[in-house]
């Protein structure tokens, strides 16, 4: 086995046991606080996607996915319950992983160490309000009008009913539940991601990159093909205006169906 392979196995596992303790300790990877409900297990996605592209994107996206699939089987009788189908749970969050990694890797080719850092603040808060439609798209097709007959074959029919006579629809679900908390997840994602994978990078990737072998390379400063001060800044102005439209629009989205 080549040195290359050991570390990424290693880092694969490290991974693994931080998206277990996430899934499995309240309140670390799924926080319920008062009537909002957010998640901060997307970040780990994320930190993968920055450092390593999309298909480490989609493989720690696989983590997160199979991972809530198996926590939902702790709350039967709930929507939650309705994750048990991995057309919800699972493929979503693959693609947003894989997507993420797609987004980071094209930016990483026009891009410094430090020019990435500023790019990737506000292009995890919009990847991180993807993770959230993506899932409650999923959810909506094929958990509530369930077109492949999963629901049914479950026996989450009732479930649906219940949750729709309580909410009246799946907008007034989401708007009670999960609008309030994607506000939380982009801010965190923000803040958080981009500031852990810096560290990540400089204190272990960077000074084990030859010795292993390591594929994670931006480009020097100065150089003619990486994006100016200028360019940086106003790349970075318009993806932080459209987190915060997005944002907005959550907000206004939250209050209209409450």
């Amino acid at each position: 086995m080549s040195r290359r392979t050991s570390f990424y196995i290693s880092f694969d596992a490290m991974f693994l046991a931080l998206f277990i303790i996430f899934s499995f300790a309240p309140n670390i990877g799924y926080i319920t606080f008062g009537p909002i409900s957010f998640t901060t297990i997307h970040i780990l996605v994320l930190i993968g996607a920055l450092l390593f592209g999309k298909w480490q994107g989609l493989l720690f996206g696989t983590y997160m996915g199979i991972l809530s699939l198996l926590v939902s089987l702790q709350y039967p009788g709930t929507v939650n319950y309705l994750f048990l189908n991995p057309f919800v749970s699972v493929l979503p969050r693959m693609l947003f992983g894989f997507l993420a990694g797609l987004t980071f890797d094209i930016f990483r080719k026009k891009s410094t160490f430090a020019g990435f850092l500023m790019i990737s603040a506000p292009l995890c808060g919009i990847l991180t309000l993807l993770h959230t439609v993506l899932t409650l798209s999923f959810l909506y097709v094929f958990g509530y009008l369930d077109i492949f007959y999963i629901s049914q074959a479950m026996g989450f029919r009732e479930i649906i009913e219940a949750n729709n006579n309580a909410f009246g629809s799946f907008g007034n679900f989401i708007a009670a539940f999960i609008a309030p908390g994607s506000v939380c997840e982009i801010a965190g994602a923000i803040v958080l991601s981009p500031t852990i994978m810096g560290v990540l990078y400089k204190a272990v990737i960077k000074k084990n990159e030859n010795s292993f072998g390591i594929n994670v390379h931006f480009l020097p400063e100065n150089s003619e093909g990486a994006l100016s001060k200028k360019q940086l800044i106003i790349i970075t102005v318009i993806l932080g205006a459209i987190v915060v439209l997005l944002a907005g629009v959550v907000l206004f989205l939250y209050y209209y169906f409450k």
